[in-house]
């Protein structure tokens, strides 16, 4: 008949010595007895961590808790001992101890995160042991919470750093913490007022998950979520804390609203397959810019680029268009910023026509222009946007979403950035 310490059975070690005799019998199957090991197991004949603790680094078994103990320390196999002033099996819930009975305050009591403070009514004030005493000093001042006695005579206190006395010398006041700079937040939050404190929130976009061992914000992706509000003809792009829509090839619009139109030829800038040339003998090239709520990116000039009267040219040339044809070019652009400067277009064809100008604009939003391209006997060969510096140091001229549309012009349409 087997030993019962042999069998394949798991007991947990050390157990509590009783006499020499068990001592020198756990010495003899060379296990320690001077110090307690909490969490091994005998296996057979073998020793290893029980279930639900794991081996450290110092060569111990330590208890795993999931998924973790917020404000304590895990004891056992997913079990927390909270620090004092918190509850909850992760340790994650504050404890109201204004709530409890007894109450630790004899007047007022707030409760504070992880802990309280008591305070006392007017005429009164805290004792060591948590008890109000009657103040002749404090007897005739009103405070909001709590009163002390000073050399210079009876002083209001608030029971938070965020709060801070009115003029009046009684009442406590909010002190915005977010507002003040005086907030600490990790770069992936942001900060939110309270009466009297602050806490730090995930940004929009961002939902705050258990991650590797930690809480952190993660980035919400609404396209595989199908949260977002794109459109039936767009496709969603994720992006940290945000998304971008932009229309399917065929479509036109803010991918938002993507409507279907008889493009010709997709002269956009990312995409399309038109030939654009800066002009070599102007003052300043036209740059890329990134959009703000589409993918892409548009063709802007800076008003910090150049002088007043300095122009930059963007030409868009077209050997193949069939004469005798009716031609419609749809392009969205924004005059952003006091005084930026003036956008002009130019059709050449035997030679250099203006046919639309912008020289102000009532507000920064993209609007669509439009020019019918009616093919004679001479084609259109190419295109000309024209921007001319003004005297505005902050904004930009800007192109984007250029469409050649057979036919004549719609009346009504939707721009590629809203």
């Amino acid at each position: 008949m087997p030993r019962p310490w042999a069998l394949a059975l798991p007991l947990l070690l050390p157990w509590v010595a009783g006499g020499s005799g068990d001592a020198a019998s756990a010495k003899d199957r060379g296990l320690s007895t001077s110090t307690p090991q909490p969490g091994l197991c005998r296996y057979g004949t073998k020793l290893a961590c029980c279930y639900g603790w794991r081996r450290n680094s110092r060569g111990g078994c330590e208890a795993l808790c999931e998924p973790g103990c917020k404000f304590g320390e895990c004891v056992g196999p997913n079990k927390c001992r909270c620090f004092p002033g918190y509850t909850g099996k992760t340790c994650s819930q504050d404890v109201n101890e204004c709530g409890l009975k007894p109450r630790p305050c004899q007047h007022r009591c707030v409760n504070t995160h992880g802990s309280y403070k008591c305070f006392c009514l007017s005429s009164h004030v805290l004792m060591p042991d948590a008890t109000c005493a009657n103040s002749r000093t404090c007897a005739m001042t009103s405070c909001q919470y709590s009163c002390e006695d000073t050399e210079e005579g009876p002083r209001c206190l608030c029971p938070s750093s965020g709060l801070r006395l009115a003029p009046n010398g009684r009442v406590c006041t909010d002190i915005d913490e977010c507002a003040s700079g005086k907030a600490v937040c990790p770069y992936n939050r942001r900060c939110v007022n309270t009466f009297g404190s602050y806490y730090c929130k995930c940004h929009v976009g961002f939902e705050l998950k258990y991650v590797r061992g930690r809480y952190d914000c993660v980035d919400i992706n609404e396209c595989a979520g199908n949260t977002h509000p794109c459109s039936l003809y767009a496709n969603c792009l994720n992006t940290q804390g945000s998304f971008k829509c932009k229309c399917k090839q065929g479509y036109r619009g803010n991918g938002l609203q993507c409507s279907d139109l008889n493009i010709s030829v997709d002269c956009s800038f990312e995409h399309g397959v038109c030939d654009w040339k800066q002009d070599i003998e102007d003052d300043f090239d036209w740059n890329p810019a990134d959009r703000d709520n589409a993918v892409g990116y548009y063709m802007a000039v800076p008003a910090l680029a150049g002088r007043k009267k300095d122009i930059g040219r963007l030409k868009l040339l077209l050997p193949d268009l069939q004469p005798q044809s009716n031609f419609c070019l749809l392009f969205d652009y924004r005059l952003a910023g006091d005084k930026v400067g003036k956008l002009r277009v130019f059709v050449k064809s035997s030679n250099n026509a203006l046919a639309w100008e912008e020289t102000r604009s009532k507000d920064e939003r993209w609007k669509t222009g439009k020019i019918q391209l009616e093919q004679g006997i001479s084609t259109t060969k190419s295109i000309i946007f024209e921007a001319e510096h003004g005297r505005g140091k902050a904004g930009e001229i800007a192109v984007d979403g250029v469409f050649l549309v057979s036919g004549l012009c719609p009346d009504r349409l939707l721009s590629v950035n809203g």
